[in-house]
């Protein structure tokens, strides 16, 4: 599994548009086995989607995402997941551990929505 996380710094950035970069982490039997910085392109949305789809990204994370670009990454095959905050890798850690312990990913809707394909 690939999981992008927009980023600026080590952290997930408010506003995925404006992102410095994308953290890629590619996840296998639950553990982060790499992790690449893509710097943000500030390409149009469907070439974003594109691109991160060309790079086998099967999940982005972000804290907030515009419209147009959440609806490009999920004609993408991508699923998104907002609402995310604090440390990148953190993030995902947390994800892969709730999907490890088999239940549902960020249960709490209050401060997360998940979108799926």
């Amino acid at each position: 599994m690939r999981i992008a996380v927009a980023s600026d710094g080590l952290n997930v950035s408010i506003h995925s548009g404006r992102c410095a970069s994308y953290m890629c982490y590619t996840v296998e039997r639950g553990v982060i086995t790499e992790c690449q910085n893509l710097p943000n392109p500030c390409l149009p949305p469907a070439a974003t989607a594109e691109l991160l789809a060309s790079l086998g990204i099967d999940l982005f994370f972000a804290n907030t995402i515009d419209p147009n670009i959440e609806r490009e990454l999920e004609k993408a095959g991508i699923e998104v997941v907002v609402g995310m905050s604090g440390s990148a890798r953190e993030s995902v850690e947390q994800f892969i551990t709730d999907m490890m312990n088999g239940s549902a990913a960020f249960d709490d809707e209050a401060d997360l929505q998940v979108f799926s394909k």
